[in-house]
């Protein structure tokens, strides 16, 4: 009796291309490269942080020396019109940039910090902690954000330091009222609860576990949170309680806010520039919420 042995006959897949994996994070700048509003703000800040770091030496004029007489037009010598003391326009919108800009991203890092830190300590532990975390939140949310920050810089200087310290400091409650609820949300999933039984403390189930899940509304609070600082910054320095010895954007509004009927370039290009700069923020925030959101994710 003849027995047949039969083998199955395996594809040859020696010669298929290899499959490349696609990380989270190409998935997420492809996502955002869709987005037009957000690639568009994207180039507009791009544009603004060179001009900002190369434009002074370009320029060449010192943005605290007299150019030319008080509160005079754009013409061919002070391209954008000179202020209230003769100082160029043009000159301080390049070297304020960098100011207004660094208490921005120096700001929102501070407001980043303490509200993750306070919204991930409450959501993830609960009960009395919680309870006293929300408390303290609340008691920073009732009180009004700029008159907090006037009295922080009041007391102790108006240093470009104590300006971003005070609009860091009066502007997280909203970023820990985020993180506590994404922490609530996500705590008791099963991923959470099967890290824990596999002996995961608290440091890494907070750190490792659920923060990076929680990240994607984190990032986006991140950026607005950048836009806010240049407005906030403007605001005191309009209301003279910015950095008289650093020239920047709100510093520009604020001392030639006595000129507005008589010389409007005075004040209406550091205003443009605040508002271009909060715009193409904002167009960012919007994109990297529709490229790392998954139920705002638009799939092509």
């Amino acid at each position: 009796m003849t027995t047949i042995e039969s083998t199955a006959v395996k594809p040859d897949t020696t010669m298929l291309p290899a499959r490349a994996a696609t990380s989270p994070m190409a998935a997420a700048l492809r996502q955002f490269a869709r987005s037009p509003a957000g690639v568009a703000g994207a180039v507009v800040l791009l544009i603004i942080i060179l001009a900002t770091l190369f434009g002074p030496h370009l320029y060449g004029v010192d943005p605290l020396d007299i150019a030319g007489a008080p509160l005079t037009p754009p013409d061919a010598d002070a391209w954008l019109g000179t202020d209230y003391l003769g100082r160029d326009i043009l000159s301080g919108l390049l070297q304020g940039g960098r100011a207004t800009l660094a208490v921005g991203g120096v700001a929102a890092l501070i407001t980043i910090v303490i509200g993750v830190t306070m919204g991930s300590l409450a959501g993830f532990f609960g009960g009395p902690i919680d309870t006293a975390l929300v408390k303290v939140t609340e008691f920073f949310q009732i009180l009004p954000p700029l008159l907090f920050a006037m009295v922080l810089v009041t007391l102790f200087g108006q240093s470009l330091v104590v300006v971003t310290l005070a609009i860091g400091v009066v502007s997280w409650p909203s970023a820990a009222r985020l993180t506590r609820a994404e922490f609530l949300r996500l705590r008791n999933l099963d991923f959470v609860k099967a890290s824990r039984a596999a002996g995961g403390g608290n440091g890494h189930l907070i750190l490792r576990v659920v923060l990076p899940n929680a990240l994607p509304p984190i990032i986006v609070s991140a950026t607005l949170a950048i836009g806010v600082a240049i407005l906030f910054e403007g605001g005191l320095s309009f209301l003279g309680l910015g950095d008289p010895n650093t020239m920047s954007w709100g510093l520009m509004l604020g001392q030639n806010r006595n000129y507005v009927l008589d010389a409007w370039w005075t004040v209406t290009f550091p205003g443009a520039a605040i508002f271009i700069a909060v715009l193409a923020i904002s167009l960012i925030g919007d994109g990297i919420n529709d490229a790392i959101n998954p139920r705002l994710r638009k799939r092509g």
